[in-house]
This record gives C-alpha cells, structure tokens and sequence, in this order.
C-alpha cells in the first residue's frame, strides 16, 4: 500500500461511508496483504486467520452507517479489528479467560519471516550479521518480536501500536527499548554497533 497516499485512502474511506460499494473493494484490496501477513504471524491457523478476515470486512461492510467518519488511521484500525477478532477466536477455542488477556498473562505465539531485515540493516551488511540477527530476534518473547514487526516493518507510530497490543503509549516505548536491549545483549559483535545506535535513536526520536 505504500504507493498511496493517506489522502487517497482517506478519500475511499470517506466514500465508502457515503455508500460506495467499489470504494469498499478498493480499500480491501489496499490493505488485505498486510493484514494476512499480520494475522500469518499472530496465528499459525491460516483457515481462522482467513475467517477472521472475512468477518472484519463484513463487519465494516454491514455497520458503515455506525462507523466514525473520523477514524485517522484505517490501517491501524484494521489491525486492531483482526487482533481482536483473532484473540476472541483462540479465547473461545483455548477456554482463555478475558481477564488474562486483559493482564497480559496471555500472548500470541508470534512469528516473524523476517521480511522486514532489509529496513533493519543496510545494504552493506554481511550474510553473516543478518544471520546473526535474524537469529538474536527468533529468541525474543513474543510480544517483542510483535513490537518489532509492528514499528519496524509497518512502521505504525507508538500511537498506533499501543492501540493494537491493548497497552499504553509508554509500555509501547518501554516494550520496544526492551526487546533493543535483549537484541543487543544477544549479540556481543562491534560490527553491529552502527545498528544498535540507528535503532536507538529513532526510538529516542519518536
């Protein structure tokens, strides 16, 4: 979706809510992708990841006329919706009760495919270090690894990811400064000093 602009999409949007059917089919087509790879991550059963897309876009389908004309970031929302939709599901299948979802005492078993090295480390680096790296992340804990997908991949503002994860703007910061300091001391290698410091930095900007 990157080749479309927020203003583009906010024009779908608002046409969509005026009764544009095809406005529909063109906002499901911009965002699908992202979302299946999401929902990919967060649960490893493709059949439910696919119901619960269904039952998000129906659902934004069937209650546009309810719907805040003012959402001001449709991609975080969706996100949120099949989050949500997914932890109902593994609720209901797990006997999961809401309150240790609530208090964090559950997690999704998230995975990454690492897709999103490339905006990690620069074009230079060696096979080796993004092994490396690659490595050090598939040992984080899964929520982690969610927030590093989530900021460095979908590159979601803190805002955003609070709003997906069911936590607060800080805990966000707090999350993702833990998950960089776990990375760094994972790998005790000079070469990736530059990194670590780019990584930082732009936590530290935000």
């Amino acid at each position: 979706m990157g080749q479309y602009s927020d203003e583009y999409v906010n024009y779908l949007w608002e046409s969509f809510l005026s009764g544009n059917d095809k406005s529909f089919s063109s906002l499901y087509e911009l965002h699908i992708n992202q979302l299946i790879s999401y929902g990919y991550k967060l649960c490893a059963n493709r059949e439910i990841v696919h119901d619960s897309l269904q039952e998000i876009f129906i659902d934004l389908f069937m209650k546009r006329k309810k719907l805040n004309v003012d959402i001001k970031n449709l991609k975080a929302y969706l996100f949120i919706s099949l989050r949500n939709n997914l932890l109902k599901k593994i609720k209901s299948s797990k006997k999961i009760e809401l309150l240790d979802i609530k208090e964090g005492k559950f997690d999704f078993d998230f995975t990454i495919e690492y897709s999103y090295q490339d905006k990690l480390i620069e074009e230079e680096t060696t096979r080796e270090i993004s092994q490396t790296l690659k490595a050090a992340v598939s040992k984080l804990p899964p929520k982690q690894k969610e927030i590093i997908y989530l900021k460095f991949e979908e590159e979601m503002s803190y805002p955003e990811i609070a709003d997906i994860m069911m936590i607060s703007v800080e805990s966000a910061r707090k999350l993702l400064y833990r998950a960089l300091l776990s990375l760094r001391s994972e790998i005790h290698t000079d070469s990736f000093a530059p990194i670590f410091f780019l990584l930082f930095s732009k936590i530290l900007s935000d």
